[in-house]
């Protein structure tokens, strides 16, 4: 069943570090909607709607068991029942996995949370949440999981996203520099990194991780010189390597003891190899929390989530990075 994830592999689903599963939540939908103005006035016969531009996100979970514990969903929920406050939210439905999807979001308020009480059966509770601000869908860049000492996690690397578009290639030119040619609007910006696959040119192939120059919405060149080269220079593909508008990360921290702090990181690099800091979380003291963060620019090919503690200790955070 490749693409095909169960209820098994819902494995997040953290609320200002709140581990809101612990409650053995029964279903969770997150639904976005286009925000629309009526347009029709005076005259018209007919109803009309225009978008504004805004998206709304609504995250509902039920049939969670109540849960009064100190750190349980009750101490989260029912203080901000029905009145806006901020919230931050990590859901990762296909399983605790470093460079797996997950949904973020910031900006959240409980708008309810309904207990449910039944003769006979455990109490349970529903809650709806909706975001006023941002909405971030990424990848796992921390599994939620106890650490007790400095590290850094593994890498995830872009042009393995199964969310990105492989953009088909017309033609490449035997020139210097060579001149790519695709089938659609590449849609990139001079000075971005692609990875070209499967290309026919060959001695020199540009078949690699290479800087583009935009020259067109559907050509672009790239700092190779294939004058001499052999093949057609046909067929192939590429994926982005890097992004340009910047990222969000969220961590939230679920657990937390004895360390005097823990300063939490998401870096990037262009080679698995150099790494450079991108966000840079605040020092987490205490626990339960969570905290969003946004970098702008560049993002390279290579992400993961470094962190360095002071002292001695546990947390058990869970981190997630997405390219904007």
């Amino acid at each position: 069943m490749s693409g095909k994830v169960g209820s098994a592999s819902f494995a997040v689903l953290s609320v200002d570090g709140y581990d809101l599963l612990a409650a053995k939540v029964q279903t969770v939908t997150h639904k976005v909607a286009s925000i629309f103005e009526p347009s029709h006035g005076l005259g018209d016969s007919v109803r009309a709607k225009a978008p504004v531009g805004l998206l709304q996100l609504t995250v509902t979970q039920g049939g969670a068991f109540f849960d009064d514990a100190t750190t349980g969903a009750h101490a989260l929920l029912s203080p901000a029942g029905a009145t806006q406050v901020s919230r931050t939210l990590i859901a990762a439905f296909a399983g605790n996995t470093i460079g797996q999807p997950c949904v973020g979001a910031a900006g959240l308020y409980a708008s309810t949370y309904e207990v449910l009480s039944k003769i006979g059966k455990l109490t349970k509770a529903n809650v709806t949440y909706e975001v006023t601000g941002a909405l971030d869908r990424g990848v796992l860049l921390q599994v939620q999981t106890a650490l007790t000492a400095d590290g850094d996690g593994a890498s995830v690397d872009y042009t393995v996203n199964t969310a990105q578009r492989a953009i088909p290639i017309t033609s490449a030119t035997k020139a210097n520099p060579c001149v790519v040619t695709t089938t659609v609007p590449h849609g990139l910006t001079t000075g971005q990194k692609v990875l070209i696959t499967n290309n026919t040119l060959a001695g020199p192939a540009i078949n690699s991780d290479l800087a583009v120059t935009v020259i067109s919405t559907t050509t672009f060149s790239v700092n190779v010189n294939t004058s001499a080269s052999t093949g057609a220079g046909t067929g192939g593909s590429f994926v982005c390597a890097s992004t340009v508008n910047g990222g969000a990360g969220i961590q939230a921290v679920s657990a937390y003891a004895t360390f005097t702090g823990v300063v939490g990181k998401i870096q990037h690099s262009p080679d698995d190899s150099t790494w450079a800091d991108l966000i840079t979380f605040t020092n987490v003291t205490t626990a339960p929390g969570a905290e969003r963060k946004t970098a702008t620019g560049t993002v390279d090919r290579y992400t993961r989530y470094t962190r360095d503690v002071t002292g001695s200790g546990s947390f058990t955070p869970v981190v997630a990075f997405a390219r904007l």
